[in-house]
């Protein structure tokens, strides 16, 4: 039985208007899918603060060390306008812990401990795991350049008494990576005591 000729009119009219919602359709996967690559990592490379000196072992911080990472959350919630951080880790020893501390307390974030053999495979993990997200290192003025070398090719180095120093790494994608050298608390004293030759620096 032949079709009634107004079906047979309105049929070839559809070809027109599936073309659009095909090209609206591939557009919006198209922004979906650059706006999870475009993203941005910002990783804050922190030194432990000032360790009570003593000749070896896994010492605490010292006094003037305490008084340093008070001020350490509250630097880095100032930092960032959106007051948060994604993610926290630190060198397995009591001194970076301690560093560590307040930032937990302030952003409410676990500490994810580095053993020594963490350390050179910790940059790959954050641009694998952590991409397009704000993450915090605290660890030793022997690690933390090795650190920010793999991730932005630049090498620095860190002062033996060096202990109010923050590395802010900008690692936009696609974009250049970006270091910020900052500091907090008082000025690190020139002569002050330090642990340097135990485990880590």
């Amino acid at each position: 039985m032949p079709e009634p000729l107004d079906r047979m009119r309105r049929r070839p009219l559809l070809a027109p208007l599936l073309l659009p919602l095909l090209v609206l359709l591939a557009a919006g996967a198209g922004i979906y899918g650059l706006g999870s690559w475009a993203r941005t990592t910002v990783v804050v490379l922190v030194r432990h603060a000032e360790p009570q000196p003593t000749s070896g072992g896994d010492p605490d911080l010292s006094i003037t060390g305490e008084r340093r990472v008070a001020a350490l959350g509250g630097f880095l919630a100032d930092l960032f306008v959106a007051g948060k951080v994604d993610h926290l880790y630190a060198a397995d020893t009591r001194r970076a812990q301690q560093t560590a501390a307040p930032v937990a307390n302030q952003f409410g974030l676990p500490i994810n401990l580095l053993a020594s053999n963490d350390w050179p495979t910790l940059a790959r993990r954050i641009k694998s795991e952590h991409r397009g997200e704000t993450v915090v290192v605290v660890g030793y003025a022997s690690t933390l350049p090795i650190v920010l070398e793999q991730l932005t090719d630049t090498k620095v180095v860190v002062g033996e008494e060096e202990f109010d120093s923050v590395f802010v790494v900008v690692l936009p994608s696609p974009g250049q990576p970006r270091v910020l050298r900052l500091h907090y608390g008082a000025p690190a004293a020139t002569a002050a005591p330090a642990a340097e030759s135990q485990r880590g620096s």
